[in-house]
C-alpha cells in the first residue's frame, strides 16, 4: 500500500454558481453567440484532424509499402470488430483484437522509427499548426470567429477545449471527434476581466461594471438583475435578466472570469450564471474540536435497503465504521425516469413501423416536381424531407434517435403531410421526453446536494482524510478493445456505477477538503477485500453475499464496505504525522510553482508589449525620416 499527497484544486479559486433567467427579447442574441461557439469548435476539430491525417501520411509515406498495407489491413479488421461488437460476437472479436494486435505492434515498431527520424519535420510541418500561437492554423480561426463576432473570452474557451480534445485522443493515436448539436446539453459563453487580479466583487455586485453587473442582496429567495455582455465590446449587446443569489461571495475576493451556461433538461432550457472567485489561499486547519483522521472506501453495490457508496470510519475498529448510502429517492427518481426512457423507447420501435409501412411515394426516391406530396413545398425543404424520410426508412429502429424523427415531423408539418399517427406520436413522446428530463435532473440535484453536505461535514470534522479512489475509467468498459474480451462488470455493475455517481462524491470531498483546509490524502494498492480488519488475516467473499467478507484465520464475518475503511485507515494513521506535512509541503511547493509561472508569464508579456513599442517606435521614425 502507499500514501500520497493529494494535491487539492487550486484551493484560492472557487467556482461559484448561481441560478438565473434570460430575459425573451435577449433569446436570439444568446442563441447566435451558442451557435458561433458551437460552429467554432467543429471548424477548429476539422482543422486538427486535417493536419493529423497530413502528419499519419507523412509517417506512412516514409515507412513504406510494407507500412501502408499494414495499416488498410487495421483499419479492415477495425470495421470488422465494430461489426462483431455490434452483433454481440464475443469469440469474434476475440480472434480480431489478438490479429489486430499483433499487427499494431508489428507498425508501430516501423512508425516510431520514421517519427524518431523525421522528428523535427513532423514538428514544423504539422505539430507547430495547432496551438495558440499567432502563427497557428488553429488560433488563426480563433481570431477569424471573432473578427465574425464572437466573444473573445469564448472563443478562447472553445479553443483550449478544442485543444485539449486534440491533446487527449492524441495519446490514443486518434483525432478529435467532431460536437453534435442535438449531443450537447450545456453551452458556456465566457467573459475573461483583464484587470490584474481580477475584478473585486463589490464592483460586480454595485452593477456599475461595463461587462457584467449583478445588482441583489443575499438571501434565501433574494433575486436580482444581471446584465451580461455579448460579442464584442463595440456591438454594445448583452444579456438581460434575474438571478438567485442565494449564498454570498467572500469578502474581499476577486473574479477572474465569468460564464452565462445553458443547460439542457428536455424540451427546456435551464440558466444559470458561474463567477470565478479567488480568495486568499487557505491554510492547514488548526480549528479547535476536530479529530485528526477519517478514512473513505468508495463504492457503488445495492441491496435492499439502498445503494451503499461508501465505508467511512475514524477508527481502527471496523465495527464502528458505518456505511453511506444514497437517499432511496435519488435511485428511486433515477428509475423512474429510465423507465420512461424506456418507454419512449418502445414507442419509436411502434412508430418507426408506422413510418415504414406508410405509402410515401416517389418522394423518398426522387425529388420530382410533379410528385403530388411535394407540390407548393421550397425545393430545399424538399430535398432536405426526401433525405429524411430515406435515412429514416433504411436505418433499423434502434438506430434513429427520437430527435431525429422530430425533426421529420417538422418537415412534415412545413409541407402540410403530417400523418395522424405520427402527429400523435409526436405529441405523447414530447410529455413524456419532458418528464424524463425534469425527474432525472432533480434526481441528480438531490444527490449532489446530499454529497455535499457529507463532504462538507467530513472537511470541518477532520484534519486529514484518506481516500482510496476507483479505477472508475476501467468501470465503464464493456469491452477490451485490446483484447476483445468483456470486462469483469457485468451491466448491472455498470448502469449501478452510473447511479452512484462516485466521482461526484470524490470530487466533492476534495473541494470541501481544499475550502476547509484540510489534510488529503490518496491510498493506492491497498487490498481491502484480501485482509481482515481485525486481525490482519486473509479474508474470502460470501458465496451467496459479495459485500460480506468472511476472516480465514479469526473466523470474524465483516461488511466489505467497513473493513476497506478500517485498513484504510489503520495504514493511514501509522504514517499519519509524515503523510500530513509533506502534503503540506507540496501544497506549499504547488503554490509557489503556481506563482513563480504567473510570474514569468507576465514578464514575458510585458517584455512582448515593450518589442511591440520599440518596433512601432522604429517604423515612425523611419515614417517620419521618408517624408
Amino acid at each position: 500500500m502507499k500514501l500520497s499527497p493529494a494535491l487539492p484544486p487550486t484551493g484560492d479559486v472557487l467556482i461559484y454558481e448561481y441560478g438565473a433567467r434570460v430575459d425573451g427579447d435577449c433569446l436570439p442574441a444568446v442563441g447566435d453567440q451558442i451557435a458561433k461557439a458551437r460552429r467554432l469548435y467543429n471548424d477548429l476539430v476539422a482543422v486538427i484532424r486535417g493536419i493529423v491525417d497530413e502528419m499519419r501520411g507523412f509517417v506512412l509515406k516514409h515507412a513504406g509499402s510494407e507500412a501502408l498495407a499494414l495499416q488498410a489491413r487495421i483499419d479492415g479488421l477495425s470495421e470488422a470488430f465494430d461489426a462483431a461488437r455490434a452483433a454481440n460476437d464475443e469469440d469474434r472479436m476475440k480472434q480480431i483484437a489478438g490479429e489486430r494486435r499483433a499487427l499494431w505492434a508489428e507498425l508501430g515498431e516501423q512508425v516510431k522509427a520514421v517519427r524518431k527520424a523525421h522528428r523535427a519535420e513532423i514538428q514544423e510541418l504539422f505539430l507547430s499548426r495547432i496551438g495558440k500561437k499567432s502563427t497557428c492554423d488553429t488560433y488563426q480561426m480563433r481570431c477569424k470567429a471573432v473578427g465574425d463576432g464572437l466573444g473573445w473570452a469564448t472563443a478562447n474557451q472553445v479553443l483550449d477545449a478544442a485543444l485539449q480534445a486534440f491533446k487527449t485522443s492524441f495519446q490514443r493515436g486518434q483525432a478529435p471527434r467532431f460536437a453534435r448539436g442535438e449531443e450537447k446539453i450545456q453551452d458556456t459563453l465566457t467573459l475573461q476581466f483583464t484587470a490584474a487580479g481580477g475584478v473585486p466583487v463589490a464592483a460586480l455586485l454595485s452593477g456599475d461594471h461595463s461587462e457584467l453587473s449583478m445588482v441583489s442582496s443575499c438571501g434565501r429567495r433574494k433575486y436580482g438583475s444581471f446584465s451580461f455582455r455579448l460579442g464584442s465590446a463595440s456591438a454594445d449587446t448583452y444579456a438581460n435578466g434575474t438571478w438567485q443569489y442565494h449564498r454570498p461571495l467572500p469578502d474581499g475576493a476577486t473574479v477572474g472570469l465569468a460564464r452565462l451556461v445553458r443547460r439542457s433538461v428536455g424540451k427546456d432550457f435551464k440558466w444559470a450564471l458561474q463567477l470565478m472567485v479567488k480568495r486568499p489561499a487557505t491554510e492547514p486547519a488548526m480549528m479547535e474540536g476536530r479529530k485528526p483522521l477519517v478514512a473513505v472506501h468508495f463504492g457503488w453495490a445495492g441491496d435492499a435497503s439502498g445503494r451503499r457508496v461508501a465505508g467511512i470510519t475514524d477508527g481502527a475498529d471496523p465495527g464502528v465504521a458505518r456505511v453511506l448510502q444514497l437517499p432511496v429517492e435519488v435511485e428511486d427518481g433515477i428509475r423512474r425516469a429510465a423507465e420512461f426512457q424506456s418507454a419512449r423507447d418502445e414507442a419509436r420501435d411502434v412508430i418507426m413501423t408506422t413510418i415504414k409501412n406508410i405509402a410515401w411515394g416517389d418522394a423518398v426516391a426522387c425529388l420530382g416536381e410533379s410528385s403530388q406530396f411535394m407540390h407548393g413545398s421550397e425545393p430545399w425543404l424538399r430535398a432536405r424531407l426526401s433525405e429524411e424520410l430515406s435515412t429514416i426508412r433504411r436505418l433499423p429502429a434502434q438506430h434513429v434517435a427520437p430527435r431525429r424523427l422530430h425533426r421529420l415531423c417538422g418537415l412534415l408539418r412545413a409541407t402540410n403531410q403530417m400523418h395522424d399517427e405520427l402527429e400523435a406520436w409526436r405529441k405523447q413522446d414530447r410529455l413524456a421526453w419532458q418528464a424524463s428530463a425534469h425527474m432525472a435532473r432533480r434526481a441528480r440535484n438531490l444527490r449532489k446536494d446530499f454529497y455535499r453536505r457529507v463532504a462538507i461535514d467530513l472537511a470541518r470534522r477532520y484534519s486529514a482524510i484518506v481516500l482510496e479512489p476507483l479505477d472508475l475509467a476501467a468501470a465503464a468498459l464493456k469491452v477490451n478493445e485490446i483484447t476483445g474480451e468483456k470486462t469483469e462488470f457485468a451491466k448491472k455493475a455498470r448502469s449501478g456505477r452510473v447511479v452512484a455517481a462516485i466521482y461526484e462524491l470524490e470530487s466533492s470531498i476534495r473541494w470541501a477538503a481544499a475550502k476547509s483546509g484540510t489534510a488529503l490524502l490518496d491510498l493506492s494498492g491497498a487490498e481491502t477485500a484480501a485482509r481482515c480488519g481485525i486481525c490482519g488475516g486473509a479474508s474470502q467473499s460470501d458465496e451467496s453475499n459479495s459485500q460480506v467478507l468472511h476472516c480465514v484465520e479469526c473466523g470474524a464475518e465483516l461488511d466489505r464496505k467497513k473493513n476497506g475503511a478500517a485498513i484504510a485507515w489503520q495504514f493511514a494513521h501509522e504514517n499519519l504525522d509524515e503523510a500530513v506535512t509533506d502534503f503540506w509541503a507540496a501544497v506549499i511547493a504547488q503554490r509557489c510553482e503556481h506563482a513563480e509561472k504567473t510570474r514569468e508569464k507576465k514578464a514575458k508579456m510585458a517584455e512582448g508589449r515593450r518589442l511591440a513599442r520599440t518596433l512601432s517606435a522604429g517604423v515612425s521614425a523611419v515614417g517620419s525620416r521618408n517624408v
